[in-house]
């Protein structure tokens, strides 16, 4: 149960703190990155960044769900 909190939190949790928490803070800033406003640079990072948290999400909950898996191909030959 404590692998999928740890996953619930890095695929959920972080993104949508980068997003909910962090753009109202930055969003009044005139900071410009390489030209591009910071708001917009740190909403277009979260794309990529969102995907790597789900990966990473996925990775914590994975051996969860390929015990599961072994477990059934067990009953199957069994039966």
């Amino acid at each position: 149960m404590k692998e999928s909190r740890k996953s619930l939190a890095v695929g959920l949790g972080m993104p949508a703190a980068a997003i909910l928490v962090v753009m109202p803070l930055i969003a009044d800033t005139s900071v410009y990155v390489l030209g591009i406003p910071l708001l917009w640079l740190w909403m277009f990072a979260w794309f990529p960044l969102t995907t790597l948290c789900l990966w990473v999400a996925w990775r914590i909950d994975e051996p969860r769900y390929r015990d599961g898996q072994s477990q059934k191909k067990k009953e199957v030959n069994q039966a």
